[in-house]
């Protein structure tokens, strides 16, 4: 008797050991992922606008596409995201430029808008989803800036003509985001299956949207998607 009750409190351990890690299993196989490259088109005249009149300054034929930072982010067809930062995101005013010079925020977060050079800066934007002037201000002065409205806002500097950035306000059905570099790969993991808006947008280029069905444990390959300036 005390065998067999042996045996049936061993295979209960072994039932309770293995089960989560099967449940585990399952559940990691129950999302899909999205994956490609994104090319930026070469600027055959690249030119920066800054300023508050949008004076145009030069820009070096140097500054190529594959340098230029890109968005990509999924849009679901039901309102998902919330902001869970615990704290405002920096945008930053390094070497006298932005740093990043393209940056994603929640809708309703904050951006802290930060001087680190030791010149002045006076950061503003006259987009209509926000409009703002930070006013002129020395190293290591800031100002917070709430964003409620999504899509882009452009950013610039009113003493430094050639800075330039973008601020990126998500709209409350995106799921998730990344950032990569132009020729690069990207991978959107851990997605739940269903259909979804698979977004791009980089600094002077035209926005893309794609649609894609993901399919639980397997990959979606869009290839290599092109973005026109």
């Amino acid at each position: 008797m005390k065998g067999a009750f042996g045996s049936l409190f061993v295979t209960l351990v072994l039932f309770l050991i293995i089960q989560p890690e099967s449940t585990l299993a399952r559940q990691s196989q129950a999302t899909g992922k999205v994956e490609g490259v994104v090319m930026l088109a070469a600027k055959e005249n690249p030119v920066r606008v800054g300023g508050r009149y949008g004076r145009p300054s030069r820009s070096s034929a140097s500054s190529t596409a594959s340098t230029d930072s890109v968005l990509i982010w999924l849009e679901s067809s039901e309102e998902t995201s919330t902001n869970s930062s615990s704290g405002p995101v920096i945008l930053d005013q390094k070497n006298l430029s932005f740093q990043p010079s393209l940056l994603p925020v929640y809708l309703n977060g904050e951006v802290r808008i930060r001087n680190s050079d030791p010149v002045y800066h006076n950061v503003f934007s006259l987009s209509p989803k926000k409009r703002f002037d930070v006013g002129r201000r020395p190293k290591g002065e800031f100002l917070d800036v709430s964003f409620d409205k999504p899509g882009p806002v452009d950013v610039f500097c009113d003493i430094h003509s050639n800075m330039r950035a973008t601020i990126y306000v998500m709209p409350p059905s995106v799921v998730t985001w990344t950032k990569t570099q132009s020729g690069d790969s990207f991978f959107i993991e851990n997605i739940k299956e269903g259909s979804y808006e698979l977004k791009i947008y980089a600094l002077g280029y035209q926005e893309r949207t794609i649609q894609v069905d993901v399919v639980s444990g397997e990959a979606v390959n869009v290839g290599t998607l092109t973005l026109s300036n």
